[in-house]
């Protein structure tokens, strides 16, 4: 998603492109690339001269669409998204903790959009 958003010219990028760029293997990254489109984040064009490109501007997605269109509601704990995955779930009084925290790191991905990544990085 970095590499489309520094390429944000509405001209779609091959996939080979992409992957060679990023060091991926092909099937791999197409994987991947089909769930963001999927998720609404990637438009796909067909042909010759197709490829990838953003679907919305970078300042319009966050970390939060990236992370649940490759890998659903991000969650620490299997019984928050799916209490049926633990038969103790409604009894749970650290499920209280875990919400917590899926909420502080839901938000955190949120404040951060895809066009922030974009800039140089920062040293820690």
């Amino acid at each position: 998603m970095v590499h489309l958003a520094a390429r944000d010219d509405g001209v779609p990028v091959p996939l080979a492109t992409i992957a060679a760029s990023e060091e991926l293997p092909t099937a791999f990254l197409e994987r991947i690339l089909a769930r963001l489109r999927d998720g609404g984040l990637l438009a796909t064009t067909r042909g010759a001269s197709g490829g990838y490109r953003l679907a919305r501007a970078a300042a319009c997605i966050s970390v939060a669409d990236i992370v649940t269109a490759i890998e659903g509601p991000a969650s620490l704990a299997g019984c928050l998204p799916d209490e049926s995955a633990c038969a103790r779930s409604h009894g749970c009084v650290s499920k209280r903790v875990w919400r917590r925290l899926d909420e502080a790191m839901t938000e955190a991905l949120d404040a951060i959009s895809l066009e922030e990544l974009v800039g140089p990085a920062v040293a820690p």
